[in-house]
C-alpha cells in the first residue's frame, strides 16, 4: 500500500467513516468443500503485488504506540473496531495524548486515517496529540447499550446503503425457493462500505438460484447461521435493482428455524439498531477486538478451542486469518494455533464465533507463522483458501479508487463505494 501518511482533521470524519473494503476473485477450481467466496468479478485485479503485502497480529497493534512523521507521539492502539461480517477494521481506538495514561482521551478514528510505517511496523497517524483528541469519544461504558451509544452511531454512518437498494414494503410476490444452499457469496454493496450475503439454492429440479438475504454484518450476528449443503426454505420477493432482477430473501427457514428478515410493514430489520436478541449487543455491526480473543470456536456444531489472534492484511485494514487455539492436546498445553480464512465465520457473537467448517479442517490447517511475513512469502498459505472451499480475497489498498474499474465493465450496478446520497429508510 502506500506509505504517504494522511491529514487529519475533524471534518475528515464525514468522509472516511466508509471506512475499507476489498472484493475476491472466483473460488478456485478444486474446492473440498461448496464455494463460500466473495466477489461478483472473476477479473478483478488486484493493485500491488502478493509479495508487497504485510500482515499484523491485532494482539501486538494494541498497545503499540502511534505516531506522526516527525516522530511525535499520538498516542497507543487501546482496540480494534471490526465489521463483524467482512472482517474489516473499520476504525482504531486510540488512547490519545496524555502521560502514563494521565491526561489521556480514548477517541474512535477511521482505521482509513491512518498508514503504515513498513519498517517499523506499526500504525502512523499524521496529526497531533491535541487534534487526535477531537475524535468522537470512545466509553467503554458506553460503547453499546443505547441507541445513542458510539457503536449506533458510527454505525449509522458507516452502513449507509442507497436507498431501494432493498425492498421497502411487503409484497404480493412472496413465493417460496426450496432446496440445499450450494454457495455463499459475500458481495460489496454499491454505495457503502459493506457486503451483502448471497446464498445459491439449488431446487429439488436441479436449477438454481442466487438469493440476496441482507448485509453481511446481520447475518453474522444471527445465530440462525446458514451453511453449505445445508437445506433451506427462503420466501423471496423478486425486485429490480439498476434495471436488472434480483431475488431477495424476505424470511429463511434452515434447521426447521425460521428467521424474518423484514418486520410486517416491510422495513428491514437491520435498518433497527435496537437489541434483537440476547447474544447481539445494541451495535452489532461493530465489533471490537478484545470482545473476540478468547471466544470458543464452534465447527458445525462441534467445540474446536478458541480465537487465539486475529491477523490483519494492513492495507486493506481487513482480518484475513483467524488463528486459532484448537485445544487438541490435553488442558491445551502445548496446543499448535492453526490458521483459519476470516471468510468461513459465519457467525461471531457474544457466545463465540461458528464456522463453515469441519474439525477436521481446522486441526490439518497451516501452522500460524511465529512471522507474519511467511504470509506473503510462502505459498502454502495461499492454499488455506482452497482447502476451506472459498477464493482467495482480493486486496485493495485505501488508495484504490474503484470508480473507474466500475465504469469500464460498464456494470451499472456497482457504483462507487463512498458514495452516501441516502439514508438507510
Amino acid at each position: 500500500m502506500s506509505t504517504k501518511t494522511r491529514t487529519v482533521s475533524a471534518c475528515l470524519l464525514a468522509a472516511a467513516v466508509g471506512g475499507c473494503l476489498c472484493v475476491a476473485g472466483e473460488p478456485a477450481t478444486q474446492q473440498q468443500m461448496p464455494p463460500r467466496t466473495a466477489t461478483p468479478h472473476a477479473d478483478a485485479a488486484p493493485t500491488y503485488v502478493y509479495s508487497s503485502r504485510t500482515y499484523a497480529s491485532a494482539d501486538k497493534l494494541r498497545g503499540a504506540t502511534v505516531e506522526n512523521a516527525a516522530k511525535k507521539n499520538i498516542g497507543s492502539i487501546s482496540d480494534l473496531i471490526i465489521d463483524r461480517g467482512s472482517g474489516a477494521v473499520a476504525y482504531v481506538v486510540l488512547s490519545a495524548g496524555g502521560f502514563l495514561g494521565i491526561g489521556s482521551k480514548q477517541v474512535a478514528i477511521p482505521f482509513s486515517s491512518f498508514g503504515w510505517d513498513p519498517n517499523d511496523r506499526r500504525l502512523t497517524l499524521e496529526t497531533t496529540p491535541e487534534n487526535a483528541k477531537l475524535w468522537p469519544e470512545f466509553d467503554e461504558k458506553n460503547w453499546s447499550g443505547t441507541e445513542d451509544s458510539l457503536s449506533s452511531r458510527l454505525s449509522r454512518d458507516y452502513y449507509r446503503t442507497p436507498q431501494n437498494y432493498y425492498p421497502s414494503s411487503a409484497g404480493s410476490d412472496s413465493t417460496h425457493i426450496k432446496g440445499t444452499v450450494t454457495r455463499v457469496d459475500r458481495r460489496a454493496v454499491p454505495g457503502s462500505a459493506t457486503e451483502e450475503m448471497v446464498v445459491t439454492v439449488r431446487t429439488n429440479d436441479g436449477n438454481e438460484e442466487d438469493v440476496v438475504l441482507g448485509p453481511s454484518y446481520y447475518l453474522a450476528g444471527n445465530s440462525n447461521a446458514i451453511y453449505r449443503d445445508a437445506p433451506i426454505d427462503v420466501v423471496v420477493s423478486r425486485v429490480d435493482r439498476d434495471g436488472r432482477p434480483v431475488v431477495v430473501a424476505r424470511s429463511y427457514n434452515v434447521q426447521s428455524k425460521d428467521t424474518s428478515l423484514y418486520d410486517n410493514s416491510g422495513k428491514a430489520h437491520w435498518w433497527s439498531w435496537k437489541k434483537s436478541n440476547s447474544n447481539q449487543p445494541i451495535g452489532y455491526p461493530f465489533l471490537l477486538n478484545s470482545e473476540i480473543d478468547g471466544k470458543h470456536i464452534n465447527a458445525r456444531g462441534e467445540d474446536c478451542g478458541k480465537v487465539d489472534d486475529l491477523i490483519v492484511e494492513t492495507g486493506t485494514g481487513r482480518v484475513v486469518f483467524l488463528s486459532i487455539d484448537p485445544d487438541q492436546n490435553v488442558l491445551g498445553i502445548a496446543d499448535t494455533k492453526r490458521l483459519i480464512p476470516w471468510g468461513v465465520a459465519m457467525v461471531v457473537t457474544t457466545d463465540g464465533v461458528n464456522l463453515d467448517a469441519t474439525k477436521a479442517m481446522i486441526t490439518s490447517a497451516p501452522e500460524t507463522p511465529s512471522d507474519l511475513a511467511m504470509l506473503a512469502n510462502d505459498s502454502q498459505f495461499r492454499t488455506i483458501y482452497q482447502s476451506f472451499g472459498i477464493s482467495e480475497p482480493y486486496y485493495y489498498d485505501r488508495d484504490w479508487d474503484n470508480n473507474s474499474w466500475n465504469n469500464r465493465r460498464g456494470n451499472p450496478a456497482r457504483r462507487d463505494r463512498d458514495v452516501r446520497d441516502h439514508e438507510p429508510k
